[in-house]
């Protein structure tokens, strides 16, 4: 009985052993790509130089993040063709990691992926136009929501309306409210999306290298930052006002579009003279916000979305960014009365907008 005991420890242990050697000699290689001003990828990359004593055969090839063409190189290696640009970045055994914090839970993926028992966690995706896009990323979701949002208080485009709509209710019809004033916001909608799209595939071809990319949208943010908080003290003072309603191209317009109302020339004038008149509001009004579109085109450039990821977040952009104006059009429909937010929440949401810019502007350029 003792010898058929000894025997079983003496296998138990071999057997311990064995599989012991057999993990630490088991080859795994990481490839990893990291940023010089990433916190989270310094820990990673200290925490894998650290395990290295147990996986003696353990391979870290580290890369710069900013050499797209050797990551889209060893993302093919790996079977990975569908990916976003982000540090830290790591490929292991066919799968791609990619870390907003570095924990407890994170340094066991990385040895599960080493040791080949990894498997991939539930994507939390939409179908847009049949295509899941993953949203496991809610910050630049709710950075877009914020962005847009601040941005649609924007008294030049919401006092551009509300003119529209006081020369439209005169005829006291639902119907030409309706159809005058939607036309105004899916015009100012559609100019505004193929800016805003224009500017980061300008972004994205000028601007390859990501440190500067980050450093441009810093400074962007740190500007927009400076202005909103310049409107804010000025709407605090004065109340809401557009810079640009003084513009000589403006006046032109409302007088044109007023005179053409007046004289009632025809669905197809007055449908001319609208989109007109709204793309011209849009395209000067610009200077009131424009560094919130840059801020937000600048972030999705450096997040090198695919093109229906970039299209998604465009669309949630516009629909916030016109959210206020579609709720006055369709209060105007309904109740043929113009309803106007109040004063103090345009000036206040210019300060969070500050605020806000002012926090991306320290990321970017400091943590």
């Amino acid at each position: 009985m003792k010898n058929k005991l000894i025997a079983i420890l003496l296998f138990a242990l071999s057997f311990f052993v064995f599989t012991e050697n057999t993990l630490a000699n088991n080859e795994a290689t990481i490839d990893f790509f990291e940023d010089k001003l990433c916190s989270t990828c310094k820990a990673q990359k200290e925490f894998m130089e650290t395990i290295k004593t147990d996986y003696p055969q353990l391979i870290i090839n580290v890369f710069n993040i900013s050499d797209t063409e050797k990551l889209k190189e060893i993302a093919n290696s790996h079977g990975i063709y569908d990916y976003k640009i982000m540090a830290p970045t790591s490929f292991i055994n066919g799968h791609i990691f990619q870390f907003n914090d570095f924990t407890e839970t994170q340094k066991a993926t990385i040895i599960n992926a080493i040791e080949g028992k990894y498997t991939e966690e539930e994507k939390n995706t939409i179908n847009f136009l049949n295509k899941e896009i993953d949203l496991n990323e809610v910050p630049l979701l709710l950075t877009t929501i914020i962005l847009s949002s601040v941005d649609g208080f924007n008294v030049c485009s919401i006092g551009a309306l509300i003119l529209i709509l006081s020369i439209v209710l005169v005829s006291n019809s639902r119907r030409k409210t309706f159809i005058y004033g939607g036309i105004f916001i899916l015009t100012a909608a559609i100019v505004y999306g193929v800016i805003v799209f224009a500017w980061g595939k300008i972004f994205e071809l000028l601007l390859g290298q990501l440190e500067i990319l980050r450093i441009v949208v810093g400074l962007f943010s740190l500007i927009g930052g400076i202005y909103f908080l310049n409107q804010f003290l000025k709407f605090l003072k004065k109340g809401p006002a557009c810079d640009s309603s003084n513009s000589k191209i403006i006046k032109n317009a409302v007088d044109k579009f007023q005179e053409s109302f007046t004289k009632d020339k025809g669905f197809l004038f007055l449908s001319g003279s609208i989109i007109t008149f709204a793309a011209i509001i849009t395209i000067v009004e610009l200077p009131c916000s424009i560094g919130i579109p840059l801020v937000f085109v600048g972030i999705l450039a450096e997040s090198n979305l695919s093109l229906l990821a970039y299209l998604f977040y465009i669309l949630v952009y516009l629909f916030f960014f016109m959210l206020i104006e579609i709720i006055i059009f369709t209060v105007a429909v309904f109740s043929k009365k113009i309803w106007l937010n109040d004063s103090k929440t345009v000036t206040w949401a210019t300060f969070i907008g500050a605020v806000f810019l002012f926090y991306l502007a320290f990321y970017y350029l400091l943590g």
